[in-house]
């Protein structure tokens, strides 16, 4: 139920803005954080957004980044909402507009930085258990968003990282508006999935962020960069059949999708012909070490900026990333698929034989995807922060989807509505298809990780009653395991995640 003349008039440092009342949060919707970055500011940092006259309706959406559809057979959510250039727009969830000073968490979705928005999830629920103030943010994606043209353009220098700047453009807004939504700009979590933890990871390896968030939680994060990559640009101009950036500058953005198209179809392709286990530091359209925004890796930032971090995987991240790999694997290719990522592959593949001794090649090859992309990279973050001693706590997500004949298991992402208490009958109904009906899908999870949430953005502390002491990370690697039971476990897959160390 939604109300908006139950909602006050809030006044930013660009305007009034009037939102809506809905199940007893007060939302403001579509608000603009920085100017559309369209024209002469395509490829260009963001800009501060043009101040209004009058009261400005924030009860509605703003568009979200003009995006690649995702394939309507995945098992996520479909991606079919309105998109626009001009889509730098952010989303206030908050129990009261007062002075109160509450926590704030900051949500950055992720999508492979391809696709996304940041109403993917409802921050209602949070604000209602947690007493918190919750924003979710759009960025820019793909093309538009984290190529590098600075070989073009010395005043483009830093534009493989635009997706970033646009972030760290929405924590500046947070830091000067939020408390006249209730917040306080010195208690701010920055939290994000997969992209969205990638994201938050170069924001950490930022300086132009230190200040502007005071705790992480990273699920899933490709906790890697490499430098910028001009030959993709390059690529891209010769696709796009122009000379220089006033050429891409005048390309509609329906001609940027099909670039896009083209080249995951490209890369698609040479996946087949050559198969090999995607890593977290990747070439492309992400984030990327320039330094200009990004300009350390995130062990490092992690050592440096001694923020709290809550971080984790799931158990079967690979699922959702083997559709390359052929059905048969041989000894041989298997051997030669885990060669690329250590010196010792028969050590890596002795020791998830050893895990999985029921398992086909292919099945370990998933697994092992999962480790290279996500969960590898995650835990060298979390070993160098907790033997730094700042707090750390590391969770695995195990509980199995029975969607889609049950093949994705734990997937990458499934634990996204479980964290955020989502109304699967609701906004939310598109994760159905891999979850199950409403009431197949345990509350008590939801519960344990939702609140888990809740008390590390509030005190640093995800232990509560429900789920027992989770304590800090360490040598001994103490991980809360979330699955059809919450328990604690050191060093779950020990002997696997041991294995990549040589």
């Amino acid at each position: 139920m939604t109300d908006t003349a139950a909602t006050p008039t809030v006044s930013t440092s660009v305007g009034d803005l009037h939102g809506r009342l809905r199940d007893g949060v007060h939302e403001f919707l579509g608000v603009p954080y920085a100017a559309p970055p369209t024209g002469d500011l395509r490829f260009r940092a963001p800009q501060p957004p043009t101040p209004w006259t009058g009261v400005r309706s924030a009860t509605h959406l703003g568009p979200s980044a003009p995006q690649i559809a995702r394939d309507p057979s995945s098992p996520l959510p479909a991606t079919g909402y309105a998109t626009d250039e001009s889509c730098l727009f952010l989303n206030v969830y908050t129990p009261c507009p007062d002075d109160h000073g509450r926590p704030v968490l900051i949500w950055i979705h992720g999508g492979s930085y391809m696709t996304g928005r940041g109403a993917t999830v409802d921050g209602g629920p949070f604000a209602r258990n947690g007493d918190l103030v919750v924003v979710s943010i759009n960025y820019r994606l793909g093309l538009l968003g984290f190529a590098e043209l600075g070989h073009l353009d010395p005043d483009l220098a830093g534009s493989h990282n635009n997706g970033i700047r646009d972030q760290i453009a929405a924590l500046r807004w947070v830091r000067d508006n939020i408390a006249a939504f209730g917040g306080d700009p010195n208690r701010v979590t920055i939290a994000g999935e997969s992209a969205g933890a990638g994201s938050v990871m170069a924001i950490l390896a930022s300086p132009e962020a230190d200040g502007l968030y005071h705790r992480v939680i990273s699920q899933s994060a490709p906790a890697s960069f490499m430098p910028p990559s001009t030959e993709l640009a390059m690529e891209v101009i010769d696709l796009a059949g122009v000379d220089d950036i006033d050429g891409l500058r005048t390309l509609t953005v329906e001609k940027t999708i099909e670039i896009q198209n083209q080249l995951a179809t490209n890369a698609a392709e040479s996946a087949i012909a050559n198969p090999r286990f995607p890593g977290s530091a990747r070439k492309g359209l992400r984030p990327a070490i320039d330094g200009i925004t990004v300009t350390r890796s995130p062990v490092q930032a992690a050592v440096e900026r001694r923020i709290p971090l809550l971080l984790g995987t799931n158990l079967d991240e690979g699922t959702l990333f083997g559709g390359h790999l052929p059905n048969e694997i041989s000894d041989s290719l298997l051997r030669s698929l885990v060669a690329d990522h250590t010196s010792d592959p028969d050590t890596v593949i002795e020791a998830f034989r050893a895990e999985q001794p029921d398992a086909d090649n292919h099945t370990l090859a998933l697994s092992m995807i999962g480790d290279t992309l996500f969960r590898t990279s995650s835990l060298r973050v979390a070993d160098a922060a907790a033997a730094a001693n700042i707090p750390v706590f590391t969770y695995l997500f195990e509980w199995e989807s029975t969607g889609f004949d049950g093949f994705f298991g734990s997937m990458h992402a499934l634990e996204i509505p479980f964290v955020w208490q989502a109304d699967l009958e609701g906004a939310a109904a598109g994760w159905q298809r891999i979850m199950g009906p409403p009431g197949s899908w345990p509350a008590e999870l939801a519960d344990n990780m939702h609140n888990a949430w809740i008390g590390f953005i509030r005190n640093g502390e995800p232990a509560h009653e429900a789920i027992g002491s989770w304590p800090r990370y360490d040598d001994t690697r103490p991980t809360m395991v979330f699955g059809d039971t919450t328990r604690l476990e050191h060093d779950p897959r020990g002997a696997t995640r041991s294995s990549w160390e040589a």
